[in-house]
């Protein structure tokens, strides 16, 4: 069997200050959990990096439906402005089963 030619990786530019990134919790709202410290981190972000971090309805929500999370996800994807995507939560907390 062929193996089909490979694209070429494609390197996003670096983000600069002033750019958007989505925050999502595409598995869990671990947010909701820890208010604090994820305030801190948002801070942090645009502090340290100049990156200006956009919350989507869900980041926060537990109990979202997975359907709920994919439209913020798609969302995010689809908005021009947004210049990277950030999960709350990640590791071995990104993997469930229902």
């Amino acid at each position: 069997m062929a193996i089909p030619s490979a694209r070429p990786l494609v390197s996003p530019p670096k983000l600069i200050a002033g750019d958007r990134v989505a925050v999502l919790s595409p598995s869990m709202a671990a947010p909701a959990v820890g208010p604090e410290i994820h305030d801190q981190a948002m801070r942090r972000l645009r502090e340290l990096t100049g990156l200006e971090p956009v919350e989507y309805p869900t980041t926060r929500r537990l109990g979202a439906t997975p359907e709920d999370r994919a439209a913020d996800l798609n969302a995010a994807l689809a908005d021009p402005t947004i210049r990277a995507i950030v999960a709350t939560i990640g590791g071995s907390d990104q993997i469930f089963d229902r």
